[in-house]
Parts: structure tokens; sequence; C-alpha cells
């Protein structure tokens, strides 16, 4: 009997022994991604961050920097709570409208996507026509430097860096592609969560048939970037 109990006990053991292995190599393999903001550095103080990372974290270490970005959104209501600005977003979706909150404080709603405000007359006569007033609205992004950090630091790069060009330079069925291409080759069996909301916004994107349709999701695909950044910055 003493020893039928030894053996429970040393069976316990091992299990729990072998339980903690596997956590650690999980923890180890999967690593947290986040983004640490390094400021408007020179290229020498970037190269420095990154070498210095090197040495101090184990984990894949990036130093990613997306250039400035304009471009124009028709803005349709300004509010000072986030409530409203939230329902007359969604007043706007049910009318088919794809309608985002571009920014706070105050809460500021807009819609469609261009690189200047004359891109953006057409949609503005049919908002209109809806009588729905709007005023053209610039965005500006200024150039914004980060530490990547985690075993998904190089997918995070490849992402951000892809909605950055389109931002600036518009949509391409080549940018597309290669965002396909880089989710294929870098998220692996378990993609990093907190990037899935990008890549199926993506997905969405390629999804329609023309491009005045997938151009009518350009500024959701840019909210959603800035939440990913806001996400592993941890904003």
């Amino acid at each position: 009997m003493g020893y039928v109990r030894r053996s429970e006990r040393i069976r316990v053991v091992v299990v729990l022994i072998v339980g903690l292995m596997a956590i650690g190599f999980l923890t180890w393999g999967v690593g947290k991604i986040y983004l640490e903001i390094v400021g408007q550095a020179s290229g020498e103080k970037a190269e420095a961050v990154q070498y210095r990372s090197r040495d101090a974290n184990p984990l894949p270490d990036i130093v990613l920097t997306l250039p400035e970005v304009k471009f124009w959104t028709c803005q349709v209501g300004v509010f000072q709570s986030e409530s409203n600005a939230q329902l007359r977003k969604e007043q706007l979706r049910v009318s088919n409208l794809n309608a985002e909150v571009i920014r706070t404080d105050p809460w500021t709603v807009g819609i469609g996507f261009g690189h200047s405000a004359d891109e953006l007359k057409g949609l503005r006569q049919s908002l209109a026509d809806k009588e729905i007033s709007t005023v053209p609205k610039q965005v500006l992004l200024p150039e914004r430097s980060f530490r990547v950090v985690g075993n998904a630091s190089q997918l995070t790069a490849e992402l951000l860096t892809n909605v950055n060009s389109i931002l600036q330079e518009g949509l391409t069925a080549e940018a597309l592609i290669k965002e396909k291409q880089a989710w294929n080759a870098l998220a692996g069996d378990y993609p990093p969560k907190e990037l899935e909301g990008l890549h199926q916004f993506y997905c969405k994107v390629r999804e329609k048939t023309t491009f005045e349709d997938q151009k009518t999701l350009m500024l959701s695909l840019f909210i959603e970037s800035q939440m990913v950044i806001n996400r592993l910055s941890g904003k």
C-alpha cells in the first residue's frame, strides 16, 4: 500500500513538472508583443535603441518608423461626448454609410477617405442629396517611431507599415497582396490576437469587388490600425 501511494505521489509530481515545463515553453514561444514609443529620433538614435534592447531582451526587437501621413475625410458631426458620437456613427451605418469616430476631444465623426478635399466632392454631393451636411476635414499623423518587441514583431511591423503606405499613397492591389503574403508567412498556426482584427479588416477589403467599394473601408482600416497601436502600447 505504501509503495502504491509513493508511486501516485511521484506520478503527480512528474505531471506537475511536465505541466510547468509546457507552460514555460508556451510562454517562451508566444512571447508578448508590445510597442514602445521611442520619439522623433534620428536614424542613429533609433539604431542605438535597437542595439541596446537586443542585448537586454531575448525577444525579437525592431525599431519601426511610420512616416507622416495626411489624408482627408468628410466630417459629419462634432460632439462633446463619446456616446453622442457613437450614436451618430451607428445612425449613419444603418443607412449603409461607413462612418467612424476619427478623433476625440471633441469627438468627431467622419465618412470617406481621399488625399485631397477635391477628391471628396462626389461623396459630399452624394451625402448632401441624403440631407447630410459635411465639412472637408484633413487628418494629419506625424512621423512616429516605435520599438516593437515580441515573436510577432516582424508581422506587426509589416502590417502597420502596409497600412501607413496605403494612407500615404492610396489603396493598390499590390498592397493587399503584400499583407496577405506577410500574414501567411509570419502568422503561424496561432496568430497574435492583437493583430487578428486588422487582418480580418484586410480580408473584408479584399472581398469587395470594386475599387470604390474597397475605398469606402479605408477610413475604418485607418481606425483599426490605430487601435492596434494603442492596444500594443498600453493606451
